[in-house]
Order: structure tokens, then sequence, then C-alpha cells
């Protein structure tokens, strides 16, 4: 009978290169931020074209963000 300490088929994995795993590090580093500005773009571009009714070429715009803070903290 068997008592289970039998060789298993394994695969051996052969280790990345160095230079791959420093690519891949780097790349996962930067993932999360880049997809965050994505989204912070995505999001002030909905905003302000679709709900705000403004031009899309103005979303980027320093003088129409100023306008807006402006309009915000507006003393009454």
């Amino acid at each position: 009978m068997s008592n289970g300490n039998g060789k298993q088929a394994k695969s051996k994995k052969r280790p990345l290169p160095k230079g791959l795993r420093i690519a891949l590090r780097i790349c996962r580093m930067l993932l999360f931020p880049l997809l965050l500005v994505i989204g912070l773009y995505a999001g002030l571009r909905i905003g302000y074209v679709r709900f705000g009714g403004g031009d899309p070429a103005d979303v980027l715009q320093w003088e129409t963000w100023k306008h807006m803070f402006d309009l915000v903290f507006a003393e009454k």
C-alpha cells in the first residue's frame, strides 16, 4: 500500500530574468496611479461636459476651473 509519500509530478518554474522582474514591478507600481489619473480625467470630462453643458475643449483649461472655484467660494 501507498503511504502518501510518493513522488508527484511537479512542474518546475524557471525564474524570470532579473530585468524582466524589475520591469514588471515598475509596471505594477505605475498602473494604479495611471488608472487614478485616467479616472480623474474621465470624471472631470463627464461632469463638465455631460452634466454642466460645457465645451469639451475647456475641460483642462485653467481659467475654467479658476472660474468655478470663484463661483463656489464667492463671498455673499
